[in-house]
């Protein structure tokens, strides 16, 4: 059982959104930096592959809301202008945001109470997408009677578009009791507090105000229905609806944007309630009715691509695009990543250069279209692409907005992804951000193997930004290059406190757990929490569970697995298999095979079992399975896992030459396959050594692209073949640099060094992380004291 997985891609789980419209806002709002700023990046994602896509869309998403703001505010502040103030608003018309800036610093040295002053900073910040910064200058504005509600009303925006709903609320409190009357702030604050579970009774208490005095006000549904939904009263939300839907009928404002999320709401509902065909009827009539509703199409569009409707529902971002092509449209980006999704990438790019390119449009504009093209290039691998794209808009973004340290800190992990370490580097001394600082100069440390200098700079980052999850996560990372097993279970669990589900650390420690042989603690680890729902982490509770508690408890799990994903029966009941073949209780293995050798099973099913069957089973109960293999080796001639396994039985029956050709088939089809790879090598080392070592390099490697953990049993298999003690010795390196954990990996590199009069000090610490994993304890033992000796 390999113990530790490599440092791979973090999954950011997104959730559904029940009935509520509005959580597509909730989702899509920016993260918060330990510095008090919006950080629009989601978190800077560190691994040797590829940073999550979404990581710079938010940032398109922040600049797209803040064009939005800015353009609304800049008449709100067209009151009382003293000769300096009108000579910054027309730098602001004029699109010389970071001239503003610096007009609007200096007359507040001279003035730092002037509340129009202060007003217009905020408004500027927020219209550069640095909303977080605004709300000092906001606040402080807000001290002034003349300019109260206006700052009041723009530090609310600001909180809503953070998330910060009780917050808002507050402030749209604060302006309701100088004007008591204004319907739009009671709305707003209304709308606020249905956001909030903390003032969902609040929201219905401000909706009833609202219907006292204007009772045809139907802004008043919205909040009150979101409100009952918070409170799980579906059947008063449901009354609402019907409500609702009753005055928009008699209602003579169809241009309301209440009708269209009234629309997308009841679509919503029949989706929610399983009623599929109802949902697709009416999600059609509000397209028809509602083509450039926001609501609507982004709601409409996310039905369709959960049913891979994916061309209709490029049809309808389309339509919203064509009745608003304005170039600050998200339409536009919608419409590229569709175009990229239905396989014309082309296309979609070059949607996105007409405006990044486009030297006459605003840098708002350019920056948000280039910020899309990094995510679109991201998404078809071309990372080279993605991090040219990304130094675009950051230039374009400080030269007009000042100064942007989540671009720069993207731009950092990018380059870093790109091999270009020492160029990351060259960006730290622009960062304001310690935080964002000692993790680019930590990710360097680590790919260059200075794993304790990494660990000590991750270690630093968490302190400074301990509300981010990925730095403890990857200082566990380094600590376990090390061999700091301890520390780098602390610092999984400190991840998992900080935010569960966020990276894998709840699968690591659970391996690491049970590769001390602590299952029952591995199998409560995973059983709890949101990370242990990803299908790694199910597969290996499956493996583990079986392991220690007997086969029903793997079967009967791979059997709940398969009701909700009946795809995944054949993997899990391998897990199961390998779970007791690890302990060679291959009497139990092949009960849990016998009852499932047959051709009624699905063929993606069945080749895992095989497999499984092929590995762990005794060599008497290989001819029941020859038939199975052979007829889907001969049905699938184009299918790699199938010529694998016709190349284990070809093995296991003696019959190399015919076994090896299979598993060439193999990788030809997926030259990619860690197992397929060692197994090859096997055969080929006693004839072939230098073929064989460069098999088993790539086998590590491809483990490693495919963020998989290899098997260390094939590994084994394959290197005790060759002759060459350095060859076998460089190889043993990069396995256990992969998998630190291993203890197989681990004792077998310290033999190789105790027969070659290797390094006395490493020989004691390979023998002893494998006495603490368990593996031939007594010879491990023999082996460190007999290098202790030699110190």
């Amino acid at each position: 059982m390999s113990s530790s997985p490599p440092m791979g891609r973090v999954s950011v789980t997104g959730g559904s959104n029940l009935t509520a419209v509005e959580s597509s806002h909730r989702t899509m709002r920016p993260a918060a930096t330990s510095q008090g700023q919006f950080f629009c990046s989601k978190v800077f994602i560190m691994h040797p592959t590829i940073t999550q896509v979404s990581s710079v869309s938010r940032r398109v998403h922040l600049i797209l809301v803040s064009i939005l703001l800015g353009g609304l505010l800049v008449v709100a502040s067209g009151c009382g202008p003293s000769d300096p103030v009108q000579a910054i608003r027309e730098e602001i018309a004029a699109g010389d945001l970071d001239s503003a800036l610096e007009s609007i610093r200096a007359l507040l040295e001279e003035k730092p109470d002037d509340a129009e002053l202060l007003f217009l900073y905020g408004q500027i910040l927020v219209k550069t997408g640095q909303p977080g910064l605004a709300e000092w200058p906001l606040r402080k504005a807000m001290t002034d009677p003349v300019w109260f509600e206006r700052a009041a009303g723009l530090a609310a925006t600001v909180e809503m578009a953070g998330g910060n709903f009780e917050n808002a609320a507050d402030l749209y409190a604060r302006i309701l009791e100088a004007d008591p009357d204004n319907l739009k702030v009671r709305i707003q604050r209304a709308n606020a507090c249905a956001k909030s579970p903390q003032l969902f009774r609040e929201a219905l208490a401000e909706v009833d105000r609202i219907l006292a005095s204007n009772p045809d006000e139907l802004g008043a549904y919205k909040p009150r229905i979101l409100a009952y939904l918070g409170l799980n009263e579906p059947e008063k939300a449901e009354e609402a609806m019907k409500e609702l839907g009753e005055r928009i009928a008699a209602s003579e404002d169809s241009e309301s944007p209440i009708h269209g999320w009234y629309c997308a709401t009841m679509a919503i509902f029949a989706s929610d309630s399983g009623d599929e065909a109802l949902a697709a009827e009416r999600w059609a009539d509000c397209e028809a009715r509602f083509p450039s509703n926001a609501n609507v199409v982004l709601k409409s569009i996310e039905f369709h691509r959960k049913r891979d409707e994916l061309e209709r529902a490029l049809e309808v971002a389309e339509a919203a695009f064509s009745s608003d092509a304005e170039d600050a449209s998200n339409y536009r980006h919608t419409v590229a990543e569709l175009l990229r999704l239905v396989g014309r990438p082309e296309e979609g790019e070059a949607l996105l250069r007409e405006v990044a390119e486009d030297e006459e449009e605003t840098p708002l504009n350019r920056s948000a279209a280039w910020l899309a093209l990094t995510d679109h290039f991201k998404a078809t691998g071309d990372l080279e692409a993605a991090a040219d794209a990304l130094e675009h808009a950051l230039a374009i973004a400080q030269k007009t907005m000042g100064p942007q340290p989540d671009l720069l800190f993207a731009l950092a992990d990018l380059l870093i992804q790109i091999g270009e370490p020492d160029r990351a580097l060259e960006l730290t001394s622009q960062m304001t951000v310690a935080s964002h600082r000692s993790l680019v100069r930590a990710r360097v440390a680590q790919i260059r193997h200075q794993y304790a200098k990494a660990l000590k700079l991750y270690e630093e980052a968490t302190r400074l930004w301990p509300e981010n999850p990925y730095a403890p996560y990857h200082a566990a990372g380094a600590a376990m290059a090390i061999g700091r097993f301890d520390r780098a279970f602390q610092n999984y669990l400190l991840s998992i406190r900080v935010e569960d589900g966020a990276t894998d650390a709840r699968f690591r420690a659970a391996r690491l757990l049970a590769a001390e042989g602590r299952f029952e603690p591995a199998i409560e680890m995973l059983g709890t929490g949101e990370g242990g729902k990803t299908l790694d982490a199910q597969l290996f509770l499956i493996e583990i569970a079986t392991r220690a508690r007997g086969a029903g408890v793997g079967v009967n799990a791979a059997h709940r697995l398969s009701k909700t994903q009946p795809d995944l029966f054949g993997v899990a009941i391998e897990a199961a298999v390998r779970g007791r073949g690890e302990i060679d209780d291959r009497e139990t293995a092949w009960a849990i095979i016998e009852p499932l050798l047959t051709d009624r099973l699905p063929t993606v099913n069945l080749i895992p079992i095989l497999r499984a069957g092929l590995d762990w089973v005794a060599d008497e109960k290989i001819e029941r399975l020859r038939p199975l293999v052979e007829k889907i080796a001969a049905d699938q001639p184009d299918q790699a896992e199938a010529q694998e396994i016709m190349g284990m039985l070809l093995e296991r029956s003696g019959r190399s030459e015919e076994a090896a050709e299979r598993y060439r088939k193999a990788l030809e089809l997926d030259p990619d396959r860690s197992g397929t790879l060692f197994r090859l090598a096997r055969l080929e080392a006693a004839g072939n050594p230098e073929e064989a070592a460069e098999l088993v390099e790539r086998g590590i490697k491809a483990a490693e692209a495919a963020e998989k953990p290899f098997d260390s049993r094939l590994f084994m298999a394959a290197i005790s073949q060759l002759p060459d003690p350095a060859i076998v010795r460089s190889l043993l390196e990069s396995a256990l640099a992969y998998d630190p954990a291993n203890g197989r990996l681990a004792l077998e590199l310290a033999r190789n060094l105790d027969a070659n009069e290797g390094d006395p000090e490493r020989i004691v610490r390979l023998a002893s992380r494998a006495i603490r994993f368990h593996v031939a304890e007594e010879e491990a033992v023999a082996l460190r004291d007999h290098a202790r000796e030699r110190i």
